[in-house]
């Protein structure tokens, strides 16, 4: 999902939370949105040429979500 549909989904009140990540190699972070529901899917923050967008620092993912209108992001270290 990109940026822009997920400011429109956040303001259609369909995510639960935000949640930034590090990437499976540990070059940077993903910013995962998490649905409301009872699967609670999640999706990563994609690129406009596809691909997942990677992040260089958790600042930069913090406000990424924040510009879509999360006012509180999780992280979760637990993979480094």
């Amino acid at each position: 999902m990109e940026e822009l549909q997920a400011k429109w989904t956040f303001d259609q009140g369909g995510f639960a939370k935000a949640l930034i990540a590090p990437t499976p190699m540990g070059a940077g972070y993903h910013l995962h949105l998490v649905k409301f529901g009872r699967q609670a899917e999640t999706v990563v923050l994609e690129r406009q040429r596809g691909g997942w967008r990677v992040f260089k620092s958790i600042d930069a993912a913090a406000n990424t979500a924040n510009a879509i209108g999360f006012r509180r992001i999780e992280i979760d270290l637990s993979s480094r």
